[in-house]
């Protein structure tokens, strides 16, 4: 594991790569070749219906959704060949012929009504999401979707894996979700708990079959251990790795290395309560300037990542930006902390004899988190500001980020996912999203996203959508810290494999083995 360092002494940061102490591993006997074996750093847990854990569904594509996105992250004809909105509430999307699902049943607008109606039953989220009023069928393969309001982000929301297609046979008699059934390229054929999930091809797939057989998906939580299931050939492919072993595995000739930037961001979440000295937006904004976001990305991380100066990633054109990105800058952060009556004491930044301390809060089952959140605690330590670092899970941190005990929670989350800037700002920032936790609520922020999710594409659109980021800067509920940049890697002998910038789709349909 990369072990993040404090610097006490000087401004910069020490990163110790700790190897395997034990002996290289043995070789195990290779993967069959008609069979993709990857090693996963989360459970896919195909049983469960659940936000987060859902998305393994489109990762895999055991499900297909109505909209997909390119690698470009542009909207394209998944289960619907095309849409079109009718009215500025009314949308009517065209569904694909001759599709079945897995277990032989017709594709049809009916079937597509029925499971986003139960995805939006079982998970409150995808209600919001989609803001969906009503559905009908006005043809056998017309689906007619009515929006509570104008909503001009709904295809892109459409390509979110929560709104995968399921068959009627996913659910029991009594609407309960039971398995995956779809019309993806491959279906659910087995689940060994805490061990791995296979899914085998479908050749009745409506569009290019899979080149393989056969995909295996292995628990492996452990990030080290991953990497050297990976060389034992134990495993084909692995993700989410650590920074020792990308620069490791990339000079060895016998595996191939996948590096790319994608719709993640690792950013600090203000809590904007009473609870916290953070309830000062001079504080959140002397935050952000005295926090050397390079440094984060070259010390706790190897260089792989780039620095977050703002929240949507730079490789986006579509993504809004506030006119100004936050900076470095130690001077305009004295000036802050002076005016919310702070004065620094041998270094320390301290109001009425007491030290501004933060409490950061965070999870360890992500690669890159503790190195981060370290790298976050000991620049405010060494600006200055005292820190309280706690690693959880994340249900663990997130039951106490509900209760307002905290100051900043460190977390991942994909806001460029859907292509769209809706899925994050609304859900995350408004006042009434149900996700946020932050205590934070801005008026102005809120009449701007409200408004933008509401336009197409358009300068009325970036106008609504700049003066929101801007309100996000100025205001400063967040920090972001880092953009990630995906990496992964695989034996020599897998062809094919792309990293998409969705961060949850695999493609597994396009690999092969030579």
């Amino acid at each position: 594991m990369t072990i993040f360092r404090k610097a006490l002494c000087t401004f910069a940061f020490a990163t110790l790569a700790i190897g395997t102490i034990a002996a290289a591993p043995q070789k195990a006997a290779a993967t069959e070749q008609d069979t993709l074996v990857v090693g996963t750093m989360w459970e896919a847990l195909p049983l469960a219906m659940q936000p987060r854990r859902s998305r393994f569904f489109n990762e895999s594509e055991i499900l297909d959704t109505l909209v997909k996105l390119d690698y470009d992250l542009n909207t394209v004809p998944g289960l619907a060949t095309s849409w079109e909105r009718i009215s500025p509430t009314v949308w009517h999307f065209n569904l694909r012929e001759n599709v079945v699902f897995h277990d032989g049943t017709k594709l049809d607008a009916g079937a597509v009504k029925f499971s986003l109606e139960r995805v939006i039953a079982l998970l409150p989220y995808a209600a919001d999401l989609l803001n969906i009023k009503q559905m009908s069928a006005t043809a056998p393969l017309v689906l007619e979707i009515e929006t509570n309001e104008p909503f001009a982000a709904l295809p892109n929301q459409l390509t979110d894996a929560i709104t995968g297609i399921y068959a009627k046979a996913s659910f029991n008699d009594a609407g309960e979700f039971v398995k995956p059934v779809g019309t993806g390229p491959w279906k659910f054929e087995e689940y060994r708990k805490q061990d791995r999930t296979i899914v085998t091809r479908f050749d009745g797939y409506w569009g290019e079959k899979p080149a393989l057989s056969k995909v295996e998906y292995r628990f492996i939580p452990d990030h080290n251990s991953r990497t050297l299931a990976l060389e034992a050939d134990e495993v084909d492919f692995i993700d989410n790795m650590l920074p020792s072993d990308v620069a490791r595995l990339s000079r060895d000739e016998n595996f191939k290395v996948y590096s790319k930037p994608i719709a993640g961001l690792y950013y600090g979440a203000f809590n904007a309560g009473d609870k916290s000295p953070l309830s000062d937006v001079r504080i959140r904004q002397a935050v952000n300037a005295l926090v050397d976001r390079d440094l984060i990305v070259k010390g706790a991380l190897d260089g792989i990542g780039e620095p977050a100066w703002e929240f949507f990633g730079p490789q986006f054109d579509w993504a809004p930006k506030a006119d100004a990105p936050f900076k470095l800058d130690t001077g305009l952060a004295t000036s802050l902390l002076n005016d919310a009556g702070y004065q620094q004491n041998d270094g320390k930044w301290e109001k009425d004899g007491k030290p501004l301390t933060l409490r950061i809060l965070s999870y360890s089952s992500r690669t890159e988190m503790p190195a981060i959140t370290e790298a976050l605690a000991a620049l405010l330590n060494q600006n200055g500001i005292a820190t309280d670092v706690q690693m959880y899970t994340w249900e663990g941190m997130l039951d106490l980020v509900k209760r307002g005990e905290y100051d900043i929670s460190v977390v991942f989350w994909t806001p460029e996912m859907t292509g769209h800037p809706d899925l994050h700002l609304k859900s995350q920032f408004h006042s009434k999203a149900g996700l946020n936790y932050q205590f934070w609520n801005n008026a102005g922020f809120d009449e701007a996203v409200d408004t933008g999710r509401t336009l197409s594409p358009g300068a009325e659109k970036d106008e609504a959508y700049r003066r929101a980021m801007n309100i996000l800067h100025d205001d400063a509920p967040i920090i972001p810290l880092v953009h990630k940049v995906s990496v992964g890697a695989s034996a020599k002998n897998v062809e094919g494999y792309r990293i998409h910038p969705s961060g949850f789709f695999y493609d597994f349909k396009s690999v092969s083995k030579d």
